[in-house]
């Protein structure tokens, strides 16, 4: 999942304030409650939630978590916009054995660099999610992914799930 609608970069750069610290809008948050509420629709439960450490990230998946009650949220670095994708491919491979469902909470074009080397292996986007977007892979093993192992089941905008 892309977070939600943020503060517009331009603007919060003038506050000089580092672009991570960069929060939801409330309209991001309020996209971002009904989104995870549709999904909670689809799937019944989440084993974890994995996060982006910065702020826009963390609070989409704060937001995500309140809808799937007693979902346990951990941040990590591998999902930083500037993080290559294998490293959350080794995340996954040494976090992920005890879990049936992980949601990720991150941002582009990173997540869909990641998405796309976990489908294809190749490291260019393939797709795009836009912020509160979506997409779902079947990973058999996390132990064991690797690049191209993936299958992409299903890819929602905001705009598929809200209408």
């Amino acid at each position: 999942m892309r977070h939600g609608l943020a503060e517009d970069r331009e603007e919060f750069a003038k506050k000089n304030v580092e672009d991570a610290l960069r929060p939801l809008t409330m309209k991001g948050r309020k996209r971002t409650q009904k989104v995870a509420m549709k999904l909670r629709d689809w799937i019944d439960e989440v084993d974890l939630i994995v996060s982006s450490p910065f702020t826009r990230a963390r609070q989409t998946a704060e937001l995500v978590s309140q809808i799937f009650i007693e979902t346990k949220t951990v941040e990590t670095a591998e999902l930083v916009p500037t993080s290559p994708p294998h490293a959350f491919m080794r995340w996954l491979r040494a976090h992920g054995d005890e879990h049936k469902r992980i949601l990720i909470v991150g941002h582009e074009p990173q997540l869909s660099i990641l998405a796309s080397f976990l489908i294809s292996g190749q490291t260019e986007a393939l797709l795009e999610l836009k912020k509160s977007g979506m997409l779902c892979l079947k990973i058999e093993n996390f132990k064991t992914v690797t690049p191209g192992s993936a299958k992409l089941l299903w890819l929602l905008q905001p705009r598929h799930i809200l209408g």
